[in-house]
């Protein structure tokens, strides 16, 4: 079922709920005041007609049913967003692997071309963003997934068939087409799942799996690195089993994920209506996107971020063998960096979830940290090769804070619209910088890569820069607005806020939205 066939079945759902939870006479008015051939509006405004039925209904979603939805949520849901992630990175960066296998010498290839292949993925990524955005809010979500899934598994799987250098651009310039739907799609289902207080930890749990990837592709190359008389050439291994593990996963998904609240088979039909009432409580539902300060600051944000992101994903075990180990023990210390980034991102996650208004706080102090790391790669004698490895592992905190920026967007864009095209030009952002990333990579400088670990230290202070600009023009909107229209404390403004976000006005447009993670003081 797609976003916009939700309507007919909340009718379904409804004539079960509205008995369930008023009386016959409640029951005749409310049935009255529902027109079902009413249009539901903006068709990829996912649950309007279910918002409409819950508000008119009455009905209130207390704590306690809230709890008991995010839990099958939790185990339902979550877990295939949390693979989908792993997967989709390990195969992205699967080329790290190889690389450390002899993939570069094989397919007879310079160490700039090479930056192309992780280049290729990008600029596929980039141009399939929107697009894949678009096949996601307009047909059946756990179909797409599932098909998208099963075509890079299949790019995945047949890399190895690649011999030169144009074969292997043309692969991974399709698998990043195909991937494209992943993160900036879970990004947006976040916030149709899980409530505005949920989405923070919610979202770095999911993306947290990077690092799980990451550790298990460290063990999975370390094993294949043990594979005695091969009968084909090891780096041709590690394609062969990630693709293998991606096909399957496209048949779970094919069989399981569901397309949105309205049609997931472990909801009762009251717990479809609540599980849209208690997400738009959120008070967010082209417009305005390119004329919001937070878009470019985002954008730039997001950018400077990605140039280390694209260094470290595909370089990372050179990096670590160049300061002096061994391809296995690369591939073993390499998983620490993963571990770190797991650490980070749930911590960040919790901090945010456990205390309020830390985002930004977060957000700046785990770029401090990646600042502080570059800055040691870089200036510490090569000679330091235990305390030159270790400041690369903290250099995995750069994850928390982008993932805490993503998470801007799911909290703080109002309206669907808008928060699916600023998601696409965010992600435009992301690709440049691991596109350009890469590059800054330069076999003559082995085995320091300086002009890298410079890049890295540039790129994360102008991150750091843009973010805290991103905190304060947040802070003091929100001063603004209370100001001008009065603080949001009664549950009246909290319905107008709610009904004003599902029929996707943005946030600029909806005066009781206030920002989440900079809420100015009582």
């Amino acid at each position: 079922m797609s976003f916009s066939d939700s309507k007919r079945s909340l009718e379904k759902a409804l004539e079960v709920e509205v008995t369930s939870v008023a009386g016959n006479g409640e029951r005749e008015s409310l049935e009255q005041s529902i027109d079902p051939s009413a249009p539901c509006g903006d068709e990829a405004n996912v649950g309007l007609h279910e918002f409409d039925i819950a508000r008119q209904s009455g009905l209130r979603v207390t704590p306690e049913q809230s709890r008991r939805i995010a839990r099958k949520i939790d185990f339902s849901v979550l877990p295939m967003f949390c693979v989908a992630q792993g997967l989709s990175f390990l195969d992205k960066t699967a080329v790290n692997y190889g690389n450390l296998y002899g993939m570069q010498p094989s397919l007879h290839v310079s160490g700039s071309q090479f930056s192309w292949f992780a280049s290729a993925f990008y600029l596929g990524y980039l141009v399939g963003n929107y697009p894949d955005s678009w096949l996601l809010q307009r047909y059946p979500t756990g179909k797409v997934f599932a098909i998208t899934t099963l075509i890079w598994g299949i790019i995945v799987i047949t890399t190895p068939a690649c011999t030169n250098f144009a074969s292997i651009m043309a692969n991974r310039f399709f698998l990043g087409l195909l991937e494209a739907i992943v993160t900036p799609g879970l990004t947006l289902l976040t916030s149709i799942w899980y409530t505005q207080s949920e989405v923070p930890f919610k979202y770095l749990f999911w993306y947290s799996f990077n690092g799980w990837a990451g550790i298990f592709g460290g063990f999975m190359a370390y094993g294949v690195g043990h594979i005695t008389n091969p009968s084909i050439a090891l780096w041709k291994y590690i394609f062969l089993i990630l693709g293998g593990m991606s096909i399957v996963f496209a048949g779970v998904l094919w069989f399981f994920f569901p397309d949105s609240p309205v049609s997931a088979p472990f909801f009762t039909a009251e717990e479809k209506v609540l599980a849209v009432k208690r997400v738009a409580e959120g008070r967010v539902g082209v417009k305005h996107a390119l004329v919001d300060p937070k878009t470019w600051m985002l954008l730039v944000g997001t950018s400077a971020s990605q140039v280390p992101n694209g260094i470290v994903t595909n370089f990372s075990t050179i990096i670590i063998k160049g300061l002096g180990f061994t391809a296995l023990q690369s591939t073993l210390l390499n998983a620490v960096t993963s571990a770190l980034q797991i650490v980070s991102l749930l911590l960040a996650g919790w901090i945010c979830m456990r205390f309020k208004n830390m985002r930004f706080i977060t957000m700046t102090a785990s770029s401090i940290v990646c600042i502080v790391a570059a800055a040691c790669l870089t200036f510490l004698p090569p000679d330091r090769k235990w305390g030159r490895l270790i400041a690369y592992w903290f250099t995995a905190f750069q994850t928390a804070s982008l993932a805490l920026s993503l998470v801007m967007i799911a909290n703080n864009i109002g309206g669907f619209t808008k928060k699916t095209f600023t998601t696409a030009i965010i992600f435009v952002g992301f690709c440049v910088g691991n596109v350009l990333g890469p590059h800054f990579i330069i076999d003559s400088e082995a085995p320091t890569y300086t002009t890298g670990t410079k890049a890295m230290l540039i790129s994360y202070a102008i991150k750091t820069v843009c973010h805290a600009a991103l905190g304060v023009y947040m802070l003091l909107s929100n001063i603004k607005r209370d100001r001008e229209y009065g603080k949001v404390t009664s549950h009246e403004d909290q319905l107008k806020g709610e009904e004003a976000g599902m029929h996707d006005l943005t946030e600029l447009e909806n005066h009781y939205h206030r920002y989440g993670g900079s809420q100015s003081l009582p």
